[in-house]
């Protein structure tokens, strides 16, 4: 494929992964909270939700999202209620943080599935795979080999994020004491809560 696509694909795939988002803010608080291994126990579960996001598009379900306005609502409500529900939740279990101290192993599945859920559940994904990431494909080449380089480019993009927030997270935790932790939760909640709003208020074009 034309290296120069390729580049500016790289470019926007970065602004777009490593803008704080609902996936971020999880990988976040619960490295501080839960330790670590915690966060990184759910990038899996992320990876597969992108990339099972990535292979629905490109079966036609993000071309169904962009051409049904029933279908996108109906997704659109759904991510929307999911993170709602996800950042009210947050808020309820912020008045009691868990220690920093205190390393969770029993909850790692729960945080796993919820990350994959969130993953999975934003209908802005499949519009990104279906309408945004065609456009850095050449027409002069064949398309299923540069979907699939632009594919796995961001999808290790997205790693490498995850990655790095779970780490830079893991590392300031030592400093924090409950009181910031509880901030930091509230914080994410709101981020989650607005998050999920402004999914509901999105139009279809």
């Amino acid at each position: 494929m034309v290296f120069s696509l390729w580049a500016a694909f790289v470019v926007a795939s970065l602004i777009m992964i490593s803008s704080p988002g609902p996936v971020v803010t999880l990988l976040i608080t619960t490295s501080i909270s839960q330790g670590k291994n915690a966060a990184l126990f759910m990038i899996p579960s992320i990876f597969l939700g992108d990339f099972s996001v990535m292979i629905l598009s490109f079966a036609g379900v993000g071309a169904l999202v962009l051409t049904s306005p029933t279908f996108y609502a109906l997704m659109k409500l759904i991510g929307a209620a999911y993170l709602v529900y996800l950042g009210v939740s947050i808020w309820i279990k912020s008045n009691n943080p868990v220690s920093i101290n205190e390393k969770s192993t029993n909850k790692k599945s729960q945080s796993a599935i919820k990350a994959f859920c969130v993953t999975v559940s934003n209908p802005k994904s499949l519009l990104f795979f279906a309408a945004f990431m065609p456009q850095f494909v050449s027409k002069t080449d064949t398309f299923l080999p540069q979907i699939i380089i632009l594919g796995i480019t961001y999808l290790s993009i997205g790693l490498l994020n995850d990655i790095t927030y779970s780490l830079i997270a893991n590392k300031i935790a030592p400093i924090l004491t409950n009181s910031s932790l509880k901030l930091i939760n509230k914080i994410a909640a709101i981020n989650l809560i607005v998050t999920g709003i402004i999914i509901l208020g999105l139009q279809h074009s």
